[in-house]
């Protein structure tokens, strides 16, 4: 049984796995980084999808998201005014569905020279109560020096950076010191749901409970493209290292 299939069992009831009691999600309040904007990127392909994903984070206790689509030169160029009008498309739907569930629009960025030079020349960019989510690439580590800019440049701005998933930056699983002095710098550091649920292998779900154990990560996100990652995170309800940063999260005071 593939690491999907044993999660979508385990959110059903099927093959649970429970480490300690199941954790109440609301306690988190509001996910902080999604694919929900239909049609934009990866995420969901249409306003049903897009539904589907909320009606089950309401379900978990959620009272809101900060929907974040993908931003990458080259593959996903969206802007604040392309993602705008499918965004409110979105809010309207939900908000006859689901009148207390609060959405933001917020992306992630691709770190590249591109958001570097969005941030120095002061281009409008989606980082709702001024936090600006950011991913690196999974496969090799950023330029030299880049990373280390653009921090400096976006809290000059008056941004709070924060990195997506940073468990999922293998090349780097060996070098704590990079996560430990990130955090010391102030930049916000995520992880995925899904990880901790297992659905990415056993290193990266290591990892990301080593770095909530090291008191490192402030956020848990669905990263959901699909109701996939929600089940996962409805999995994850299990998992000790969800009840740790239960108690750090800063989930609930984004919206």
């Amino acid at each position: 049984m593939g690491l999907w299939s044993r999660i979508f069992g385990a959110a059903k009831g099927k093959e649970a796995e429970p480490d300690c009691e199941a954790i109440d999600l609301s306690v988190f309040a509001v996910d902080y980084h999604s694919h929900l904007v239909p049609g934009v990127d990866d995420g969901a392909p249409d306003l049903e999808a897009s539904l589907e994903m909320i009606d089950a984070l309401v379900s978990l206790g959620y009272r809101g998201a900060v929907t974040t689509p993908h931003v990458m030169a080259g593959m996903y160029p969206n802007t604040p005014e392309t993602l705008r009008p499918p965004f409110e498309l979105l809010q309207h739907a939900v908000a006859e569905r689901h009148p207390d569930f609060k959405l933001a629009l917020g992306a992630e960025y691709f770190l590249d020279a591109s958001l570097l030079d969005a941030v120095q020349t002061g281009r409008e960019l989606l980082a709702p109560g001024g936090r600006l989510l950011f991913e690196l690439a999974f496969s090799a580590p950023p330029e030299t020096g880049l990373l280390q800019e653009f921090l400096f440049e976006a809290q000059v701005k008056g941004l709070k950076p924060v990195m997506a998933h940073i468990e999922r930056y293998p090349y780097w699983h060996n070098n704590l010191d990079q996560f430990e002095e990130l955090h010391e710098q102030g930049v916000v550091l995520q992880v995925n749901a899904a990880s901790l649920a297992g659905a990415y292998g056993p290193e990266i779900q290591k990892a990301a409970e080593q770095f909530i154990d090291k008191g490192w990560v402030r956020i848990l996100g669905t990263d959901a493209h699909g109701i996939r990652h929600i089940d996962a995170l409805h999995a994850s309800r299990f998992r000790p290292a969800v009840h740790r940063l239960a108690e750090v999260a800063l989930n609930s005071s984004i919206l």
